[in-house]
């Protein structure tokens, strides 16, 4: 018997319509209830989920729904097997509510469904500033959002992500004979990762900042802001150290501590400087790393000490607790909404943003991952071993698992979809 499990986030969606699917997977919208009266919304400009009932039918074999409409390419959203529950199914990208046809495999839906539509913020309205607790996170989370709108994205990369825990995990094998050497080296390769990788959606090296500040000590920055923390591994440097490809000065250029009184008045000032209408930062809910909820701790502390007030954050959750290989299946399919149980929320009622990414940009992306550093290497025999009896158990045709690299990421995030939650400000 499949585990229950429902999927449960608190979100408070714009338009909500009963729905139907029928035996032959077609899918009926009904758009004449009680939300007529406000119209139908711009559906290229809405993000589309529909909350339906599954019950996968084998223990290993993923589960799939893949969507057709005629006009628009199809695209496949891949489930838990062993499961059944409520789910959202991402239909971002449909031309219409008419026409939709679903596919299925190793798995029932439910009849009734619900259709969410969750207006997008305009992010044309103002700078964009995205927050990276490390070099590629905002690759990961939000290439295709800002390959959209390279003009007006910044990028703020708090940390080098220089910790290396061992001398023989450097990058190549016997560069560096000391810990501290290996690990200042590996910062400075991708904090340079972090100022050339955006070049390639067109955002502008003036528009990218490096802070410096050191790897695994974001929350103890946090906790006790006036007390310095050294680097785990690098030995003696300073925040001042992985600033050199910085256009844009900051108020503790020169004279830098590893302290949360530093960062947060740098982001203070950034804030001042851009004016950024949309912030995209971790959801410290939802993306258990320790940098990632204190990346976001120390943005919404200096968004309270800043003259200037964004209108709309967008989170992301690169990270999953106890969760491998979401959003699930091969590269190219859809994202898929993150699997979790949250009734309520400390940053109040969510409204969701998903973007589609086209095919060519799903490809630069991967050549974006493939820029930095951090996501190179080959993974170890076990760990490929253990992948490959995955995929021979999921029933997904091996041709569809593109090897586009040897990390997790190269399935997980060169997806159809980015997805993020979306909290209005004012």
């Amino acid at each position: 018997m499949p585990h229950q499990r429902d999927h449960q986030l608190p979100l408070t969606p714009d338009w909500e319509y009963t729905a139907t699917i029928d035996s032959d997977g077609h899918l009926t919208v009904d758009s004449t209830g009680r939300q007529a009266q406000q119209g139908l919304p711009n559906i290229s400009s809405t993000t589309w989920m529909l909350e339906v009932s599954y019950r996968a039918s084998s223990r290993w074999k993923l589960p799939a729904v893949t969507t057709h409409q005629a006009g628009t390419a199809g695209f496949t959203q891949y489930l838990e097997p062993n499961e059944a529950g409520s789910r959202l199914i991402n239909l971002t990208g449909i031309s219409s509510l008419e026409d939709i046809r679903f596919d299925l495999s190793h798995l029932r839906l439910e009849t009734q469904a619900r259709m969410l539509g969750f207006k997008h913020p305009d992010l044309d309205s103002g700078p964009i500033l995205i927050v990276a607790p490390h070099p590629d996170d905002a690759e990961l989370a939000a290439f295709g959002l800002y390959a959209k709108h390279p003009q007006n994205t910044w990028i703020v990369t708090l940390t080098p992500g220089e910790r290396l825990k061992k001398l023989e995990k450097q990058y190549w094998p016997s560069m560096d004979d000391r810990l501290e050497e290996a690990s200042r080296r590996k910062g400075f390769i991708r904090t340079w990762n972090s100022a050339t990788t955006p070049l390639l959606a067109g955002v502008q090296a003036q528009q990218l900042v490096m802070l410096g500040y050191f790897n695994d000590t974001l929350a103890a920055l946090y906790a006790d802001p006036d007390v310095p923390q050294p680097s785990y591994s690098a030995g003696d440097v300073t925040p001042d150290t992985f600033r050199q490809w910085n256009h844009l000065a900051l108020p503790s250029d020169g004279q830098t501590t590893n302290t949360g009184h530093c960062l947060q008045r740098d982001l203070i000032a950034l804030l001042d400087q851009i004016k950024p209408t949309t912030v995209i930062t971790p959801h410290s809910e939802l993306d258990p790393h320790a940098d990632h909820i204190a990346a976001t701790e120390h943005l919404l502390a200096a968004m309270q000490e800043s003259d200037h007030s964004p209108e709309t954050m967008l989170l992301y959750a690169n990270h999953l607790k106890s969760t491998r290989g979401f959003p699930r299946g091969p590269a190219h399919a859809a994202a898929g909404v993150w699997p979790t149980q949250m009734a309520t929320s400390r940053l109040g009622e969510w409204r969701l943003m998903s973007t589609r990414l086209d095919l060519e940009t799903q490809k630069q992306k991967a050549l974006a991952l493939h820029s930095m550093h951090d996501l190179g290497g080959k993974p170890g025999l076990e760990r490929r071993w253990k992948r490959q009896l995955m995929r021979w158990l999921s029933g997904v045709p091996p041709h569809q698992w593109k090897e586009y690299g040897g990390h997790d990421y190269f399935q997980t995030h060169v997806k159809a979809h980015e997805v993020f939650c979306s909290i209005q400000l004012k």
